[in-house]
């Protein structure tokens, strides 16, 4: 393999929610999130695949000027949406060649200088590890999602404990990728993000006091299993348990107002990219 990682990026030109940054302009934003992964990553070597949906030309330049050679390509698709442009990055990071690690990005993600390193190492060296994430939630520690018992190992220069769900933009082998792109393509037909790590991590899906306990005192919750229930129920058998990953602190942040990282002052994080 040639590259450390293959990245597929998902970028939209429109402000989804509320962004702590850049808030009415999305070039910007994008532009801070790419260079703060350029940041991330330094000293590695990456294979990038970049899915423009509906971009004015101005996202091709900013790439180009950012991402220049042959080891970027982009996609330009017309306004597919969120469910059709993962299914492009699935199919991307399953037929490339060039790594056997691969990331699944959003253009809404802000990253600290030098840390991914410490993610690919602890992919590769740890075999409880099958998916790493770089955000810590802001609701890690309070949501009743993220209420189970945790492992947790130093490994990799940073502690890392094990979670029941997290976002779709995360790290993990060609290999997991494969076993699992079923799954996660039950996105692209309305299944919920968490609902799928659910059935990957294997939290509360199998346990009946769960659905109860959520349906009386948690309603977000018992819909997320519903979710599970309805789009991937044959998947809670014929999938083996996998081990979702995160870091304290945090390496990476969602931009979106009341679910950025606690554990950073990210404004700060992106006036030093300039």
């Amino acid at each position: 393999m040639k590259y450390d990682v293959a990245v597929a990026w998902r970028i939209y030109p429109g402000v989804s929610k509320q962004p702590i940054i850049f808030s009415d302009n999305k070039l910007k934003l994008v532009e801070a999130c790419l260079k703060s992964f350029i940041a991330a990553t330094e000293g590695l070597s990456i294979r990038y695949f970049f899915i423009l949906d509906g971009c004015p030309k101005e996202y091709i330049k900013l790439i180009n000027g950012l991402f220049p050679g042959n080891s970027t390509s982009i996609f330009e698709t017309s306004a597919i949406g969120n469910g059709a442009t993962f299914r492009k990055q699935v199919e991307i990071l399953m037929e490339q060649s060039d790594s056997d690690l691969v990331y699944f990005a959003e253009d809404d993600y802000l990253y600290l200088p030098g840390q991914f390193v410490n993610m690919i190492n602890l992919l590769r060296t740890k075999k409880e590890v099958d998916f790493v994430s770089a955000y810590l939630h802001a609701d890690t520690f309070t949501h009743p999602i993220h209420s189970h018992r945790r492992n947790i190992i130093f490994a990799a220069n940073h502690v890392w404990i094990s979670d029941s769900s997290t976002c779709l933009t995360f790290l993990t082998s060609k290999k997991n990728l494969i076993e699992t792109k079923d799954l996660f393509l039950t996105y692209s037909k309305g299944n919920n993000d968490c609902a799928i790590w659910l059935v990957l991590t294997k939290k509360f899906i199998f346990n009946p006091f769960s659905y109860m306990f959520f349906y009386l005192k948690h309603k977000e919750c018992y819909d997320i299993l519903k979710m599970a229930v309805k789009y991937s129920f044959r998947y809670f058998f014929n999938l083996r348990r996998y081990h979702l990953w995160i870091p304290i602190p945090s390496m990476g942040t969602h931009l979106e107002a009341g679910l950025v990282s606690p554990d950073n002052d990210w404004e700060k994080v992106s006036m030093r990219l300039k």
